[in-house]
């Protein structure tokens, strides 16, 4: 069957995905879906007339079986064929057919990092708590091993600091005698060396690049923040990712999907202002990985990161009227353009597009500044602790002393 000389097609204008460009007069496609658009009229010989749904919206279903959005449009006849980066659904092929897909996307989301650690306890950044805890543990246990293993005859306390002092870079005073204390020695020297070194060198590091917290990893610890409100989530309106997380049967996706809809937390990548005017709140966007790359790449540079969690691979395909005549002969023509790989070319050209025109892609080279107060409070407090500590030793002991003295005298 010869292929249509004129369809209408169906878009929603979306930056770097479905672009119109005007020049001289003259129409040109731009984003990724409009120059995909432009291929496919090339190779098959196909002029075309462009049409948008009123409610910019992918398409959902309503009451009574109706559709809104671009799949309302197919619904209708309007169009014959749609180009959104849709995915492939039970619910959208009641009312449409697909082509064959032409890429796949895992489902997952972009969030808004923590920040930095506060540095103003800088100095116990540079081990985890479980590194901590060994380090105590085996300070609190080598001289349990000399005491008792290697009979050595010295007090608990003078061998605990002792062995602390060597962590601290001071010299070690213990007659050792024997053959085995030596090598102990010698294991417990290397071993404090690289204790002391490795904290040392992280600690500047860290106090001249702050260490960062952790950001949400997966969708369980993304419904925890929004639970605690400290995060919001947002989605395309419309879409059929929301409907995908209501599905779910895991109770905290099915959360995030009615939160999203109870509060209509939607954006667009043609007005991002929903997004950075959040103030009190960091947030979240769930979307395909692609598009969220695209997303980041417009966003602050630095201040967002996409995570590895997925919560299912969609398929995009093109959705089409359920009689419309030359379904093989375009999934011919789009199978040619994915296995040679001219849809993937597609995709990073764009994100290498959007890297270049983006403002927010830009390296700073700060200059080196003096430590701040605030970078050493943490040192200052313990040392300052310490003193007072020892001060009260200090008076619990002279007034120790002055009561037995006094008992001794009325004696």
């Amino acid at each position: 069957m010869i292929f249509p000389s004129k369809l209408n097609i169906g878009f929603l204008p979306s930056k770097n995905l479905f672009e119109i460009i005007y020049q001289n007069g003259n129409l040109q496609l731009g984003g990724m879906e409009g120059r995909f658009l432009d291929l496919l009229s090339k190779a098959l010989r196909f002029k075309f007339h462009l049409k948008s749904p009123v409610d910019g919206e992918p398409g959902r279903m309503i009451g009574n079986g109706n559709w809104t959005g671009l799949f309302g449009m197919i619904q209708r006849k309007e169009i014959d064929i749609a180009f959104s980066t849709l995915s492939i659904t039970e619910e959208r092929m009641q009312v449409a057919d697909f082509s064959e897909p032409h890429t796949s996307k895992d489902l997952t989301f972009l969030v808004e990092k923590p920040g930095a650690l506060p540095a103003r306890w800088a100095m116990f950044h540079p081990f985890d708590m479980t590194t901590w805890s060994f380090i105590m543990f085996i300070l609190l246990m080598g001289p349990c091993v000399l005491m008792f293993s290697l009979n050595l005859k010295v007090s608990y306390n003078k061998l605990l600091f002792q062995l602390f002092g060597s962590i601290l870079k001071q010299q070690l005073t213990i007659n050792m005698k024997f053959y085995r204390c030596k090598v102990f020695l010698i294991f417990w020297c290397v071993y404090a060396f690289l204790i002391s070194l490795c904290y040392s060198t992280i600690l500047l590091s860290s106090l001249t690049v702050p260490f960062q917290k952790e950001p949400l990893k997966n969708f369980l610890e993304l419904s925890q923040a929004v639970r605690r409100r400290t995060y919001k989530c947002f989605s395309v309106k419309g879409s059929s990712l929301v409907s995908i997380l209501q599905a779910s049967q895991q109770e905290h996706l099915r959360f995030l999907g009615k939160a999203i809809e109870e509060n209509e937390w939607y954006y667009s990548l043609n007005n991002l202002n929903v997004l950075k005017q959040q103030r009190r709140t960091k947030i979240a966007v769930i979307d395909n990985r692609f598009k969220l790359q695209l997303l980041q790449g417009t966003l602050k540079y630095g201040s967002y990161v996409i995570s590895k969690d997925a919560v299912a691979s969609l398929n995009f395909a093109l959705p089409m009227r359920k009689d419309f005549c030359c379904t093989d002969r375009l999934n011919t023509v789009i199978s040619r353009i994915k296995r040679a790989g001219l849809y993937m070319k597609l995709m990073k050209e764009e994100r290498l597009r959007v890297l270049l025109t983006s403002k927010n892609f830009v390296i700073e080279n700060n200059d080196s500044t003096p430590l701040r107060i605030q970078d050493v409070w943490g040192a200052l407090m313990l040392f300052a602790i310490g003193c007072i500590a020892s001060m009260v030793v200090l008076l619990l002991e002279i007034i120790y002393f002055r009561l037995i003295k006094r008992r001794s005298d009325c004696k």
